[in-house]
């Protein structure tokens, strides 16, 4: 549901795209394909690292909306670069 009606929103190293639910919290999924991290290591440590950007400061006042974000991009050197580039597209799809 999210990928066929979700409204999408580029970053320099993911996209994200984003459903309003009727719940009263907001979900997330978070998609790193091997093609971009080889590595399952790198993989679950992105996905450690997007989610406790988010976790437990921003959840809270984040509007109730199912959201998947998908890593589009070789993931850089610097890991910090894919969540700044998170937070900022967050902040331009305006979940935040």
């Amino acid at each position: 549901m999210v990928f066929k009606k979700g409204k999408a929103v580029n970053g320099s190293f993911l996209f994200i795209k984003s459903f309003d639910s009727d719940l009263d919290y907001p979900r997330f999924g978070f998609v790193v394909a091997a093609k971009f991290a080889p590595k399952a290591v790198v993989r679950n440590k992105v996905r450690r690292m997007l989610t406790q950007s988010i976790w437990p400061e921003l959840l809270p006042n984040m509007s109730s909306c199912d959201t998947v974000v998908v890593v589009t991009k070789k993931i850089p050197e610097k890991i910090e670069l894919v969540k700044d580039d998170f937070l900022t597209t967050l902040k331009r799809s305006k979940i935040l």
